[in-house]
C-alpha cells in the first residue's frame, strides 16, 4: 500500500477540509515548500486515494479537489488520522530525528553501518544525514564525535542535549496528536500506545507511553482545569526524557538523592507524583537535580513585574517600531495582559512549550517576532531562561489579531501627483508600500487632472512632488523620487490621520493577482486565455464602431493592455484634454469598465482613451 509522509498527510487533510478547489501555489505557500514539491506529493495522494477506489480531481486553471460526499471524507479523515507513525515514509527531516534519538540513547559510538541498517536505507545516504546532524546541533553546542573503528557518537552538556530531545519531540506534534494526548489523559481506560516518531524502537518510546498512561491516572484525582496542555506536555516529555538517559547511566546533576519526599506527597505536587511512579517502575532513584529538571526552567522566584506598565511600554514600543497604531485598540491591551499575568504567575515555567502556531509565526511574520523577542529580552531580562520562542510567538499572535481588526478600519488613501511617468509611478508605488503600514495608494494624477482626480477619489492625504492650490485634507510635498526624509513625513502624517479617525470613503474592490513565478507556465496560460476572451467580449461590444482594417492591430492592443493592467502598469498620463474626449461616451465607457470589472481588473481612462483610437471618428 502507498505510503504518506508527514507533509502529505497534511495536503490530503486540507483537501479533505473543504469542498473548493485547492491550488498547487496555495499549497506551496502553506507548506512553505516549491509547487514542484507539491505536485509531487500530490502524485502520492493520488495514488493512496487510487487504492481506496477514490479519485483526486484536477482541472486546469482552476487547481484540485475531492467529490466525495461528508461521510466519505469523515471515512478518510479518520483513517489518516489514525496512521501509525510507523507507517509515515520519514523524509530526511525525520529520519536525522531518528538518527539523533538513537545517538543520545546510546553509551558508546555506533557504526554507519548499523545506524543505515536501523533506518533501512543505504550507508551513503546515512554519511549525508550525518552531515546535516552537525549544523542542526551546533546551537545545542554538542559535537558529533567520530571514532575511526568505532563509529559515531554525540556529547556534550547534559542539559543541552535533553533540550534538543524535546524540542524534537515537539516540533512533530500534530494538532490531532494533542487532541488524542489530551483525551486520553481525560480517559485513560481508553489507553492506546501514541508514537513518539523520532524516538520510534529506542528505550524512550516505550517509558514515553507508560508515563503518558500514568498522567492519566494521576489527573483523576487532581483538577485538570489547573493545568494548560503545553504544561502538562512538558512535565510528561521531561519525566520520559530524564527515565531514559538515567536508565543509560546519564544524570543531568549530582547523585543527591531529592530531600523530604513525603511533603511532596503531602501536597500532591504533580510533577514529583509522576516522577515517583515511573522511577519506581524502572528501578532509578529520585534525584534532587532531576526533580528541579523535571519541574521548571527557573527554580528561583523571578522579580515581581508591574504587569500593567509592562503591557502598556510593550504596545507603545511596538507601535513605534511597526509605525502602528497598537495603542488605540483597547481590546489588544486587555488580552495581552489577561496573557501575561497568566504566563508571569506560572510556577513551572519551559524553555520547550509547544505552539502550533510558532513554525508560520516565525517566517511569515520575522520582523515583529523579532521585535517582540529582542524587546521581552529588555524588559524581562531576569526571566530570560523562559522567554522562549513559544513565548514570543503568542504573544506576536495578540499584536496581529490587533492589526487584521485595525487595517480594515485605518486604512489611510493617498492621490499621489506626479510627473505619471510608468517607471516612476511604479517605483513609488513599491516604495510606499514597503517602507509605510496601512496606506493604500488610490490613485496617480499629474498636475493638469490633480484636482479632478482629488475630487472623484475622495482620498485622506494628497502626496504631490508639486505645490498645490490650499486643499480640504492633509498635504504633504516631496521630491520626485521620495526620499528617507519624504517618507518619514509622509509616515507622521498618516500616524496623525488614523489616531484622529479615517474618514470612509467608497473602496473600489478589485481581486489583485497573487503570482507565484514558480508556476509561471500555468498563470503565462491563464493571462492568455483571459487576454483573447476579454478581446471577444470588447469586440462583441465594439465591432460596429472598429476600423474592420484594424482588427489584428485592435487584437495585439487588447492583449497588451491586459498584460499592462495585471502587472500594475497601465498607462497613467491622464489629462483634462483624455477626460473631456470620454466624457460625450459615458455609457460606453461605463460598459467597458464594468466587463473589465467582471475579469477582476480595473482600466482607467487613459487606457480607454487609447483603446478608443480605433474606432472610427466621430462614433
Amino acid at each position: 500500500m502507498q505510503q504518506l509522509s508527514k507533509r502529505e498527510i497534511n495536503i490530503l487533510l486540507q483537501l479533505l477540509d473543504t469542498e473548493m478547489y485547492l491550488t498547487t501555489q496555495e499549497m506551496a505557500q502553506k507548506h512553505s515548500v516549491s509547487v514542484r514539491t507539491i505536485k509531487y506529493d500530490l502524485d502520492n495522494v493520488r495514488n493512496w486515494l487510487n487504492q481506496r477506489s477514490r479519485e483526486l480531481k484536477t482541472k486546469r486553471s482552476k487547481g484540485v479537489w475531492l467529490d466525495l460526499s461528508d461521510v466519505e471524507r469523515m471515512k478518510l479523515k479518520s483513517e489518516l488520522l489514525d496512521v501509525e507513525r510507523f507507517d509515515l515514509y520519514p523524509d530526511q527531516e525525520l529520519r536525522i530525528d531518528r538518527l539523533i534519538f538513537h545517538l543520545l540513547l546510546s553509551k558508546s559510538a555506533i557504526s554507519s553501518q548499523k545506524l543505515a541498517d536501523y533506518l533501512e536505507v543505504s550507508k551513503n545516504t546515512i554519511l549525508n544525514d550525518l552531515d546535516q546532524l552537525e549544523e542542526i546541533i551546533i546551537p545545542y553546542h554538542l559535537v558529533l564525535q567520530r571514532q575511526a573503528r568505532f563509529g559515531v557518537r554525540l556529547i556534550g552538556e547534559e542539559i543541552e542535549i535533553r533540550l534538543l530531545m524535546e524540542q524534537i519531540c515537539q516540533k512533530h506534534f500534530t494538532d490531532y496528536d494533542i487532541f488524542q494526548i489530551m483525551n486520553q489523559l481525560i480517559h485513560p481506560e481508553k489507553h492506546k500506545k501514541r508514537e513518539i516518531f523520532a524516538g520510534a524502537n529506542t528505550i524512550f518510546q516505550k517509558i514515553y507511553d507508560i508515563t503518558l498512561f500514568e498522567m492519566g491516572r494521576l489527573l483523576q484525582s487532581q483538577q485538570l482545569e489547573s493545568f494548560d496542555y503545553p504544561e502538562i506536555l512538558s512535565i510528561i516529555l521531561r519525566v520520559a526524557i530524564a527515565a531514559s538517559r538515567l536508565k543509560e547511566g546519564f544524570t543531568i546533576g549530582s547523585y543527591q538523592l531529592l530531600g523530604n519526599q513525603a511533603l511532596f506527597v503531602k501536597k500532591q505536587e504533580l510533577s514529583f507524583l509522576l516522577m515517583e511512579r515511573i522511577f519506581q517502575q524502572f528501578d532509578l532513584p529520585i534525584l534532587e537535580a532531576e526533580y528541579f529538571y523535571v519541574y521548571s526552567d527557573e527554580f528561583e522566584n523571578a522579580e515581581a513585574h508591574d504587569i500593567v506598565a509592562l503591557t502598556e511600554h510593550l504596545i507603545t514600543v511596538v507601535s513605534e517600531k511597526m509605525n502602528f497604531p497598537f495603542s488605540d485598540d483597547v481590546q489588544l491591551f486587555s488580552n495581552l495582559l489577561a496573557h501575561l499575568s497568566l504566563q508571569l504567575s506560572r510556577k513551572q515555567r519551559f524553555i520547550n512549550e509547544y505552539n502550533p502556531f510558532l513554525e508560520d509565526i516565525r517566517k511569515k511574520h520575522s520582523k515583529i517576532f523579532n521585535i517582540i523577542s529582542n524587546l521581552c529580552q529588555e524588559l524581562m531580562p531576569d526571566s530570560a531562561v523562559f522567554l522562549n520562542e513559544s513565548f514570543m510567538a503568542y504573544i506576536v499572535l495578540h499584536f496581529l489579531v490587533s492589526y487584521e481588526k485595525l487595517k480594515e478600519s485605518s486604512t489611510v488613501r493617498i492621490v499621489y501627483v506626479c510627473s505619471t511617468g510608468l517607471g516612476v509611478t511604479s517605483l513609488i508605488r513599491q516604495k510606499v508600500s514597503e517602507e509605510i503600514l496601512n496606506v493604500e495608494i488610490a490613485s496617480f494624477a499629474s498636475v493638469l487632472n490633480a484636482k479632478e482626480v482629488i475630487q472623484s477619489k475622495n482620498p485622506d492625504l494628497v502626496v504631490s512632488i508639486f505645490p498645490l492650490d490650499p486643499l480640504d485634507r492633509p498635504f504633504v510635498k516631496v521630491q520626485p523620487l521620495p526620499t528617507s526624509r519624504d517618507i518619514l513625513r509622509i509616515q507622521e502624517e498618516v500616524k496623525k490621520i488614523v489616531q484622529n479617525g479615517v474618514r470612509k470613503a467608497p473602496k473600489l474592490s478589485v481581486e489583485k493577482l497573487s503570482i507565484d513565478f514558480c508556476d509561471v507556465e500555468n498563470f503565462s496560460r491563464e493571462l492568455i486565455v483571459k487576454s483573447y476572451m476579454i478581446f471577444e467580449e470588447l469586440w462583441t461590444l465594439l465591432q460596429k464602431k472598429v476600423v474592420l482594417d484594424y482588427r489584428e492591430a485592435f487584437l495585439l492592443h487588447v492583449l497588451l493592455m491586459v498584460h499592462r493592467i495585471t502587472f500594475n502598469q497601465q498607462y497613467e498620463n491622464e489629462s483634462n484634454i483624455a477626460a473631456a474626449g470620454l466624457s460625450t461616451q459615458k455609457e460606453l465607457v461605463e460598459k467597458i469598465e464594468e466587463l473589465f470589472l467582471k475579469n477582476d481588473l480595473y482600466i482607467n481612462h487613459s487606457e480607454i482613451s487609447a483603446l478608443l483610437i480605433y474606432c472610427h471618428k466621430g462614433d
